[in-house]
């Protein structure tokens, strides 16, 4: 019996988009893809997310990779990304309905210690029974490490979980620690039809 549900974050509940964020900042094509690539395509972002690097050390990585021209754009790239992430309108009702519904709703995300600066943007945030953000534990989806830590930290039964992530190998992971799960695709109307299953949706 499902008793929980477990939302990612980017692309899930707010839209993570790197590509939008660096158009803001430049119009050239080919900075546009060296800078998204360099960033946010990097080992070192996964290693921000994890929070294993700090922000100074992944700004002085990238600007070892980048043209000089470009480290200025870099780092007010690093200072102000987030300010483009926006809640998806679709998604933005969804963690209060469920509990409404007296379900768990849960947080579980990659996301840097930048998550604790742009929270409020996270639709619902206040009303989640808890926040289990990657870089706070030093460990990353997929490992299956994480979600172990996840449901150890709360309390969870991971067959009374359900997970919602755009990413598949997340998905699978989640599925090897018990607990099943979505591929969000930012369709609304498939993922209710699945969580129909638990709950019910009024029209």
């Amino acid at each position: 019996m499902i008793k929980n549900i477990v939302f990612d974050l980017g692309n899930v509940l707010v839209d993570f988009d790197p590509i939008r964020f660096v158009r803001e900042k430049t119009s050239d094509e080919a900075q546009q893809k060296l800078l998204v690539s360099e960033i946010f395509g990097s080992v070192d972002w996964l290693r921000f997310d994890k929070g294993t690097m700090t922000k100074p050390e992944l700004l002085l990585s990238v600007k070892n990779r980048l043209p000089k021209e470009l480290h200025g754009t870099a780092e007010e790239l690093l200072t102000t990304w987030y300010n483009g992430l926006h809640p998806l309108p679709q998604m933005a009702q969804l963690p209060r309905q469920l509990k409404e519904q007296g379900l768990g709703v849960y947080l579980l995300s990659n996301a840097p210690q930048d998550y604790y600066l742009y929270e409020e943007k996270v639709p619902n945030h206040s009303s989640f029974d808890g926040i289990f953000i990657s870089s706070d534990w030093k460990l990353a989806k997929p490992e299956h490490e994480i979600f172990r830590a996840f449901y150890s930290h709360f309390g969870l039964n991971p067959a009374e979980c359900y997970f919602i992530d755009d990413t598949a190998a997340n998905i699978l992971a989640a599925e090897e620690t018990g607990m099943r799960g979505f591929h969000f695709k930012k369709e609304v109307e498939p993922l209710k039809k699945e969580l129909s299953q638990f709950i019910t949706f009024s029209e």
